[in-house]
């Protein structure tokens, strides 16, 4: 993401540094989201040398002197102390904030270049475009930038002394040690924390435990601060509107319990179950801390902070680096600009997936999208999210639906393997996304174990959780009995700690009740290539871990069918093979009876119903005679007398 702030006024130009980042963005899912200033108010600093150019006091009582023949400015009413001084202190500490920031725009990285292209949205005086540079990586922030955030950070620790109570004295000092990669000293400072309103110690050390990728300990502390905040303040860090679209606001509001389905939706959004905590919800916390620091205090941008700054911060984060960009053809304003990791993606989940309707049953792929999102998101411990291949299938039972997946781990390279060169700690202070360091070594490195798991969600609970730790590269097979339900989102997992790697497939799908009596078909399941199980019970030992074939490899399936009573209830089966990325004209003409038969390949017969009452489980192969490469469906269709028609289909790609 990008924020960029055009100016007119003049300043000298300084190199940027070149050393190339340590770090490379790897989550392939998004581009770059871009936020650009449309325009100022209330500027009223010029860039250049700050108004105030004295060095940084590091003894309070200097400070303390020196500040008692400033001119009074604008101060929060709240952070004015009872001391006579209280308020010339916290002006000397705004005064010392806003020519840090002043000093750091002097000395950001310089890029050639300037303007935008048109604006995805607009909020407030704000351009946002996804500028799609997914190899944009941040440089390393320049040392004079780095020394001057110490003397910041030493002058604060010195005037905290004097308004210990000050809550804008206290927010700067966490936001700027965090910032510079000081975790451990942020959370000795929240830990400590004294302020009059114990609510505001508790969202600041919630910040640092995210940041600290503690996200249990952040979730309890934002509790405990949503507890005791005033309500207009809780209205506002719960407020749904900033991060979902209008199409989830309209699905929030429409059920039964508005608070309930938010919760699920924050649930849903956590992007590994894995992973302890939920550090979405978390993230958005941690956001409204940021933009609670921020308030009445400058930024890289010079731009006084808002509505629309702080509802950017909250759907999108604050950047983690700023860049100078220079107008070409001889001017000479420039732009600021603040840049996210282009492997931010979508978190929440699309309406179909939660969007069911009483007859539907069949699975609905959560896919990630690419392109603008109203908000997004990029978890602290995963450097790439990709997307699982495998499948997922469900068999009814008396008490429940068994739910199967199968997929394969990823491999492990060696370069994820060897461990990572010493980092220096303010490079890593914006490590939300991440490239591992390439290791050079020549020996053998063990692969650890991944992590797998199954989760199914159900109405905001998790109906089932199974846990594995599986080799790298090796087959992955979970089944569980998940209770009925009317819908719920199932999830396939896999994740590397220590490659900070993760891939996930999830998918919506009913698990309601069926009658007896009423003729349905469970989902079709691949299976290995001449697997033969004895019955439904051995499906999920044989499933197919990859959903890609050869060309000339026949094809194993598994399925049951319920509600045929007897052996005297007759049922027609008919199974066939058709491509699945044909054009839709394509599509019609074939089903019409024109341009050739729709079906690949296909296969027929005829039985009855089980000799016992319950479901009929069958297998078959199909052959694929030399399949062109592609992507193709399996299709099984069958007829009773007096039913209408039943289908299931599962797709495949011929590699």
């Amino acid at each position: 993401m990008l924020y960029a702030m055009s100016r007119a006024d003049p300043v000298a130009p300084l190199p940027g540094p070149g050393a190339a980042p340590r770090f490379r963005a790897t989550m392939p899912i998004s581009s770059a989201l871009t936020v650009a200033a449309l325009a100022l108010s209330g500027g009223d600093v010029r860039y250049g040398a700050p108004p105030d150019t004295g060095p940084y006091a590091h003894d309070a009582r200097s400070v303390s002197a020196a500040a008692r023949g400033a001119p009074l400015q604008r101060a929060p009413a709240s952070a004015i102390q009872s001391s006579p001084d209280s308020a010339a202190i916290h002006e000397r500490a705004r005064r010392l904030q806003s020519r840090f920031e002043s000093n750091r725009l002097r000395y950001l990285p310089r890029t050639l270049g300037g303007g935008h292209p048109d604006c995805d949205e607009v909020i407030g005086r704000l351009c946002i475009w996804d500028d799609g540079d997914d190899g944009w990586t941040p440089r390393p922030e320049p040392e004079k930038i780095v020394a001057l955030r110490t003397e910041l950070l030493a002058a604060l620790d010195s005037l905290a002394r004097e308004i210990p109570g000050d809550h804008w004295v206290f927010g700067q000092r966490i936001r700027y040690l965090v910032e510079a990669g000081r975790l451990e000293d942020a959370a000795s400072l929240a830990d400590r924390c004294g302020l009059p309103d114990r609510w505001r110690c508790d969202a600041y050390l919630g910040y640092v435990r995210h940041r600290q990728q503690s996200i249990h300990g952040a979730e309890q502390a934002f509790r405990r601060a949503l507890d005791a905040m005033p309500a207009r303040i809780f209205a506002d860090w719960t407020d749904p509107e900033p991060v979902l679209g209008r199409d989830l606001r309209r699905w929030v509001s429409e059920q039964p319990d508005s608070a309930a389905a938010m919760d699920r939706l924050w649930m849903l959004a956590d992007p590994l179950f894995l992973a302890p905590g939920n550090d979405r919800w978390s993230a958005h916390m941690s956001r409204w801390s940021y933009a609670m620091s921020s308030e009445e205090a400058r930024n890289p941008y010079r731009m006084p902070w808002g509505d629309d700054l702080e509802e950017v911060t909250v759907r999108y984060g604050w950047p983690v680096a700023w860049e100078r960009s220079w107008r070409t053809g001889g001017g000479t304003g420039y732009s600021v600009s603040g840049l996210d990791y282009p492997g931010e993606f979508r978190s929440f989940p699309p309406l179909e997936v939660l969007d069911w309707g009483r007859e539907r049953v069949e699975p609905v792929v959560w896919e990630l999208r690419d392109g603008h999102a109203r908000t997004k998101h990029s978890p602290p411990y995963l450097d790439s999210l990709g997307v699982l291949e495998g499948q997922i299938g469900r068999f009814w039972r008396r008490n429940g639906v068994l739910v199967m997946g199968a997929w394969e781990s990823p491999r492990l390279e060696r370069a994820d393997l060897a461990p990572d060169a010493t980092v220096d700690p303010a490079e890593l202070r914006n490590r939300i996304v991440a490239g591992v360091t390439r290791g050079t070594g020549s020996g053998p490195l063990a692969a650890p174990p991944l992590r797998a798991g199954l989760f199914v969600e159900q109405d905001g609970a998790f109906g089932v959780d199974v846990r594995t730790n599986v080799a790298a590269g090796g087959p992955v097979r979970l089944s569980a009995l998940a209770p009925w339900s009317d819908w719920g989102v199932v999830s396939l997992e896999t994740w590397s700690p220590e490659t900070r790697r993760a891939h996930r497939l999830r998918a919506g799908m009913g698990f309601r009740y069926i009658m007896p009596d009423l003729l349905t078909l469970s989902d079709l399941l691949l299976l290995e290539t001449g697997a033969e199980p004895a019955g439904p019970a051995e499906v999920a030992e044989v499933l197919r871990t990859s959903t890609e074939v050869a060309g000339d490899e026949p094809l194993t399936l598994a399925f049951e069918v319920y509600g045929l009573r007897s052996p005297s209830e007759l049922a027609d089966f008919r199974a066939w093979v058709e491509k699945s990325d044909e054009g839709f004209l394509t599509r019609a003409v074939r089903w019409l009876g024109f341009g050739g038969d729709r079906e690949q390949v296909m296969i027929g017969w005829e039985e009855g119903g089980p000799e016992r009452r319950g479901p009929l489980f069958r297998t078959f192969s199909i052959g694929l005679p030399d399949l062109e490469p592609g992507k193709y469906e399996v299709v099984i269709e069958v007829t009773a007398r007096g039913h209408a028609p039943l289908g299931a289909r599962r797709a495949f790609t011929v590699r």
